[in-house]
């Protein structure tokens, strides 16, 4: 196909071939503008043109596990989660009331989780943001999180830095929002 003097890289033949429709014309063939006229280019920007963003595909999170506890399949829901813990090769969900196994990599769990619920503040640990009652940020020494449940978790330093900058840019944020 020829779009704003891009030759295709294959012959008449091979766009037989594939179906290609030979109404196309080469730029070589009919200077651009004509061809506009005429219908026969292509517009690379045609979305911009038609003042329509791309679609985009809603980013669906996890909100409900099925983990197995001895002979039972149990259903929880990860709003109940206070956090994940890695323990070897198996994660813990660590609920009010219970604490169950589940094989899955920290990678991957933290992937299909909701960035805006749930955080990782150490390489072996995901929190449940709507469980936390303070971060503890010293300048040096240790930091932790500590939840409802009176469980404190370590932060790494790592985690620190970005829970510093995230947490004082959305203090900023709302700060702005009130004055509005």
């Amino acid at each position: 196909m020829t779009s704003y003097g891009w030759k295709a890289p294959y012959s008449d033949h091979e766009r037989s071939r594939w179906g290609i429709s030979g109404h196309v014309q080469h730029s070589d063939d009919v200077a651009q503008p004509r061809a506009m006229e005429s219908g026969s280019a292509r517009r690379i920007d045609s979305v911009h043109d038609s003042g329509k963003a791309p679609s985009t595909v809603p980013v669906k999170h996890l909100s409900r596990m099925t983990v197995r506890a001895g002979d039972k399949i149990v259903l929880v829901s990860i709003r109940d989660v206070l956090w994940i813990q890695s323990h070897g090769n198996m994660l813990w969900l660590n609920l009010q009331t219970a604490r169950y196994e589940y094989r899955m990599t920290m990678k991957d769990m933290y992937r299909q989780l909701d960035p805006e619920r749930f955080l990782r503040v150490h390489r072996n640990a995901i929190v449940n943001l709507d469980h936390v009652v303070e971060f503890d940020l010293p300048r040096s020494g240790n930091a932790f999180v500590h939840l409802r449940n009176g469980k404190d978790l370590p932060i790494s330093r790592a985690a620190r830095l970005v829970l510093r900058r995230g947490l004082l840019s959305q203090s900023y944020a709302s700060a702005d929002a009130d004055d509005i």
